[in-house]
This record gives structure tokens, sequence and C-alpha cells, in this order.
């Protein structure tokens, strides 16, 4: 007999063997499909004379291989440049897994080798890309127009380290452009966002555009270095456009070869995580990307720092260290005031109290003003101290107590304070708005006490008599000046010697003479004239 096989509509017929010959016989047959190579196994059996057809099995195996996927993490800060000792500063990471699965483990922060606080957890998010072939390629969709630019696909390193991703591009003039052709959907009223990685080993300008018909967003340049770096351009689609868009690239700088590597297009107000394409768009891609928020609440010191991200990989993932954030920090200036207590003035030799306050200007910070204050009257030194911290409010003060010897002279004080700065802080003063504060003179008559001795008492007519006077203070530094010391018997004014500075006066009645004192009981007296301070 003969059988008839078939592949792809081919028929072979193929003559039987005889079967008195042959109890077993097996004969291939070859499909004829082009260049498809298949084989069938025929066996012929034969039971009682009957003869019976049995196809043998068969089976392939093969070994799969995966490897890691690279990684990129993006860090950005806010506020970010340049900012004062105690800022708290936001640092955003993203984990850019190309759309893969995010893993569910966790990342360092460093400033420089110094680890910011302890590992955080990265967190799934949302990634999206429109575009259906994120590395540029004219045999996958994207095309060219203008004067011919020079697209040569998959010769570089794209910045997640993955070898030979990265297209060339270098454009001839200002037609040059490079282009995907998005159709269909609408996007009217909608942010959409256009990104790029791009470098150059000589600087040059990338021009990202959108078009939606028959609008053109305005271009977006991109000053290409030889670091990779990421381009973006975010378009506000205007009501009523047509559907789909067109991303666009351009140059101004003409014949100079730009790697472009992960194209990407979404409906954002800014680049989110990349999401790698090859063959269609991945509108949505839930979970292809990592995210970590880490606030720094401490603030950092005066200085520069360079913060960075560290993800230590998986078996899936390839381990990755973001950009670099360069801050500079400089020292902040802290608020100073002065307040005399009592307030309304003072009479000499009371307590007065000098608060000086320093408040950080930055309520968010958590950092104190240290260090010490002086305080100055008309220029003068008069007291310093070392700020203490008090309560919340990132508030420091020290407390002057003025009084006795210290107290402020009577008259028109003009006060003022200054602070020595820290490692965190400016040095600040208030000389420029000095506080003119009162101080009454003090009642002789209640503060000053003045006596006086005689060296000889009772003393013989004749006989001379020094009589000492000392005059004090109970308040306030020692009285100077002079007294008035008269004879109220004879109402004689015996003298009006000065004080030394101890406050001591002396006289002397001599042996004869006009101030001679005659035998007989002499009242003396003595009256304080008083002076700046006292009256």
């Amino acid at each position: 007999m003969t059988i008839t096989t078939s592949k792809d509509c081919v028929s072979q017929r193929v003559p039987m063997p005889n079967i008195n010959q042959l109890a077993t016989t097996t004969q291939k047959l070859k499909a004829v499909s082009g260049s498809v190579k298949t084989h069938y196994a025929l066996a012929l059996m034969v039971f009682g004379g009957s003869a019976m057809l049995s196809f043998a099995q068969s089976t392939a195996t093969m070994t799969q291989t995966v490897n890691q996927r690279n990684t990129i993490g993006t860090l950005s800060a806010s506020p970010s440049g340049s900012t004062t000792a105690g800022t708290p500063i936001t640092f955003t990471y993203v984990l850019n897994t190309a759309g893969a699965p995010v893993p569910a483990e966790t990342v360092q922060f460093y400033d420089g080798g110094t680890a910011l606080g302890g590992p955080q957890s990265i967190v799934s998010a949302s990634a999206s890309n429109l575009l259906p072939f994120a590395q540029v390629n004219t045999g996958h969709g994207w095309t060219t127009t203008g004067t011919a630019p020079t697209v040569t696909p998959l010769v570089s390193n794209g910045p997640d380290g993955s070898s030979n991703t990265a297209t060339t591009l270098s454009f001839a003039d200002t037609t040059s452009t490079v282009l995907y052709a998005v159709p269909g959907t609408s996007y009217a009223g909608q942010q959409l966002t256009f990104s790029i990685w791009a470098m150059s080993a000589t600087p040059a300008t990338l021009n990202l555009t959108l078009t939606v018909s028959p609008n053109t967003s305005p271009a977006s340049p991109c000053s290409v270095t030889s670091t990779w770096q990421r381009c973006s351009l975010t378009y506000t689609v205007p009501a009523g456009a047509g559907t789909g868009f067109n991303a666009v690239l351009t140059a101004s700088t003409y014949a100079t070869p730009i790697n472009v590597w992960g194209a990407q297009v979404e409906v954002a107000a800014q680049p989110g995580p990349y999401v790698s394409t090859i063959g269609f768009a991945r509108p949505s891609v839930s979970g292809g990307a990592g995210t970590v928020t880490y606030s720094d609440t401490a603030g950092f010191a005066d200085g520069s720092h360079s913060i960075t991200v560290q993800y230590g990989g998986d078996a899936n993932f390839v381990a990755s260290t973001s950009n670099v954030v360069s801050l500079t920090v400089g020292k902040a200036t802290a608020n100073l005031t002065l307040t005399p207590s009592p307030s309304s003035g003072a009479v000499y030799g009371g307590t007065v109290t000098l608060t000086a306050l320093l408040s950080n200007q930055d309520g968010g910070s958590p950092l104190y003003p240290s260090g010490t204050v002086t305080f100055y009257n008309n220029g003068t030194q008069i007291g310093t101290g070392t700020l203490a911290e008090v309560g919340a409010g990132n508030t420091s003060t020290y407390l002057l107590t003025l009084s006795g010897a210290s107290s402020l002279p009577a008259g028109g004080d003009s006060l003022t304070v200054s602070y020595s700065g820290d490692s965190n802080f400016n040095a600040a003063n208030d000389t420029s708005t000095p506080i003119t504060y009162s101080v009454a003179k003090a009642a002789s008559s209640s503060v000053v006490t003045t006596t006086v001795t005689s060296s000889r008492n009772p003393a013989v007519y004749g006989d001379s008599v020094t009589l000492t006077i000392n005059v004090s203070s109970s308040v306030g530094v020692q009285p100077t000046g002079s007294v008035t010391i008269v004879d109220t018997t004879t109402s004689t004014t015996l003298g009006t010697p000065a004080l030394d500075g101890s406050g001591n006066a002396t006289i002397t009645i001599p042996a004869s003479g006009v101030s001679l004192f005659n035998a007989g009981t002499h009242a003396i007296t003595v009256t304080y004239s008083g002076d700046s301070n006292y009256q």
C-alpha cells in the first residue's frame, strides 16, 4: 500500500515494503517545507498478517539563560544646591529596574563615606512608557527626516552599565531629525513628558520636542556632557489637539556623536521611573520601579556634602550607586535680641537682668545656636556668658544679672550684645540698634552710710584732733566725691575733703588757730555731696 504524509500542504507518497520480508520496518518521512528540517519516524507493525501504523514519540531539551538586570539609581534633593546648616532636606531616590518587578529590599544613603541613618526600604511604584521601542533604532520604528542623520544602534554601553545597548546619533544640520510616531490615543489637556539619557565625549546640545498635531511643543535643549544624564521635556497638550504624538530629537551641535539610551514618553509632569520597551508600549507597569523618600531632619553642618544611595543588588538585579547630589551648606543666621528687665528703667544699685536670646531663623531646623554672648554698655564690655538651649523652637539664651558693684551706672545707658557664632551659625551683633536704658541716681539718704570718728574724744583744749570720715553704699560702687564737715555748735565749716577710693577722708583740727576747738561740746555733722550715681 502507499501512505501519504503532508507538512505545510506538501504531500509525499511512500511505497510500503513487502510485509512478507519484514516483520517490522522503519521508513523516515521528511516534510518538505522550505528550510524547515522536520522528520517523522514511521513504524509498521505486523500482527497476525495485518499491518498497523505506529508513530514514535520525540522530545527536545534546551537551557534558558536569564541574566541579572542592570539597575539605575537616580537621586534628587529638595531643597538642592545651596542651603544653610540645619535645614531639613528631603531626598527622593528611584531604583530604575526598566519595568521589571522591583525587589523588596533596602538601600543605604551616604554623605561621602558616612552612612545617613539606617537602611531604607524600597517602596514599589508604577511606571509607564508610551513608546513601543525605548532604544533608538531605525530598524524598530524610529525614522529620520531632513538631511539624514547618522543612526548607529547598539554600539556603546548604557548608563545602567549594560553592554552595547546605546545608540550613537550624529546630526548634519537643523533639518536632521530622528523621531518616533505613536498614533492613536488622545492626550488633549494632559501633560506628556519625553525623556532620554544622553552623553557625548564632546559637549553638544540635544533638542527634545513633542508634536501632537497640529501643535508642536517648544524645543527643550539639553546640554550633553561626557557624563550620562537624563534630558527631558514636559509639554501640556492643548485642548482640541489630535491623537497620538511624535517624539522628536534634533541637535544644535552638528557632526558630533551623541550617545542616547532609554527614550520614554509618559503622562506625567516630570520624568518617572524608566521602563524598557521592545516592541510594544507599556502604558502602566505596576511595581515596575522602586522609590525611597528619606528626610534628614537633623540637617547638615556647614561645608560641602556629596550624597549618594547604594543598592546592593540580589540574584535578579545588579548592584548600583546613584548619581551624586552635591550640597553646599553655609552657616545659618540666628536672630539676636536683647531685653532688659525691668524694661522701663531702674534706680542705680537696683538689679537689672539683661537677656540675650538667639533663635534659628529656620524654624524647621533642629540646630540650636551655641557659643558665647558679650554685653556692652556704651561700647564697654560689662559681661559675657555661654548660651544654653531653652525648650523647643531652636532657641538659646543667656541671662546677665547686674547688681551691686556691677550695677548699670546712673544716666542714659546704651546697651548692646554680640554673639560669637559657632560651627553652624554666623557671628552676630545688634550694635546697629542699641537699647537706650535710663538709670536714675540712688538716694544717698537711703543707700549711703556716713560715719565720722575723732582721734581724741574727749580732747583737751589746745590738742589737735583728727576727724576720720567714711562714706559707703549698700548698693553699687563705692561713692566718690567729697564731704562737708561742719561744727554746728559754732556754725563753722571745718573742711570739704575729697573721698579716696575707699570712701575715706580725714581732716585735722590743729592745736592753735582759728579752727581750734574751744573747750566745750561740739556737734560735728558730715554731709556727703553725691556723685554720678548717688544724690
